[in-house]
Order: C-alpha cells, then structure tokens, then sequence
C-alpha cells in the first residue's frame, strides 16, 4: 500500500474493485442483445436467454472463489451495505423505469443511457467520498461516454445503432452498456491486482 488512503480506498471498496465479477454480467447481457436482436415477433423459445443466464451465475460463483483464494474477504460494514443495498433499489428501479420510457416512446435520446450515466456517476462518488486522490476515472469517463452516445440522436446523428447491426436505440444501448461493463471490470481488476500483492494461502475462512 502506497498510503494510507489507498489502504482506506481499497478496504472500503475491495468488494467493487473485484472486476472479474462483471464479466460474466457484461458478456451475459451483450449475447443476450445478440439473440434479442436475431429475433423477429415475440420470444416463443427462451432456452437460449436461459443457458445464458445459468452460465453467467456459473461464472460469477467460479470467479468469487478465486477471489476469496487469492486474496482473501474483508467484513464490509453494516452501514455500507445498507448504503449499497439502498443505491441498488433506487437505481434499479429508475433503470426499469428508463427501460420502460425507451420501450413505449420513440425518444430522441436515450433514458436508459442516462440513468446508467448518472449511475457511473453516483457509484464513483460513492467510492472516493471519503478518499482524497484519484481513482477509478474510467467512472466518469464512462459517464461522460455514455451520456454522449445517449445523446446521439438529438446531436444529429439519428438511428446510429443501424450501423452496428442493430435495430434499435434500446439495443445499442445495452449493447454499449455491456461493452463498458466489461471494459470496467477488467480495468477493475488490474487496478486491484496491481495494488494487492498476491497472499499466502491462509486456512480457516480466508477473511483479512
């Protein structure tokens, strides 16, 4: 540890900065776009959104054991779970409502790419509250991306997800959405396994 607010950064986000767990989330959601997008009418086989869905869970068991190996856990506080818990309701519940508003209405942006934005913005705030320095800017940048691509149609660009295959705003969203996801948890983790020696193997529960 370099100083003692990296050593505060890290014990109070080690959870978050386990990037590796947003891979199997952001490739579940970009194959899940993929089969979306292939379909035309209404879903009358869902076994493959099904697959896809059990292999993420799979892969997300797998990866938190090899956290818990190779570094270890630490006890989150009792406040910051239910800080974390509470940003999860409200946020997801102003994901479904965006969700909801690009799914009925032809907007000429995109509320779900906003609300993820400003989502980026809020977990990064969050995250380096209490810390001085600069860390995990692929937050805000991500944001600022994001709010962009979002923005899109109204800056003069209409229908640009046509270019990428796709065949609508909705799915170029999630699609860019999947893409960060993954982007950030790789990025996530090198950060954390470049600050993080890797431990001994400790018996017993594992807990630092």
């Amino acid at each position: 540890m370099k100083d003692i607010n990296q050593t505060r950064f890290i014990a109070t986000n080690y959870y978050n900065l386990q990037g590796l767990r947003m891979l199997p989330i952001g490739l579940c959601l970009i194959l899940m776009i993929l089969w979306a997008n292939g379909i035309h009418g209404p879903a009358r086989d869902l076994l493959v959104p099904v697959l896809i869905a059990a292999g993420a869970v799979i892969l997300v068991f797998a990866i938190d054991r090899y956290y818990l190996h190779a570094f270890g856990r630490v006890q989150r506080t009792p406040e910051s779970l239910r800080l974390e818990n509470w940003l999860a309701i409200v946020g997801g519940a102003l994901a479904l409502g965006a969700f909801w508003m690009d799914t009925l209405f032809k907007l000429p942006f995109s509320a779900l790419g906003l609300v993820f934005a400003a989502g980026l913005l809020a977990d990064y705030i969050r995250m380096t509250w209490l810390v001085k320095g600069h860390y995990l800017l692929y937050y805000p940048l991500g944001a600022i991306l994001m709010i962009g691509l979002s923005l899109l149609p109204l800056l003069g660009a209409p229908d640009w997800w046509l270019g990428y295959g796709l065949r609508s705003q909705l799915l170029g969203i999630a699609m860019a959405i999947g893409i960060f996801t993954m982007v950030a948890g790789i990025w996530g983790h090198i950060f954390l396994t470049r600050t993080l020696a890797l431990r001994q193997e400790v018996p017993h529960d594992h807990a630092i």
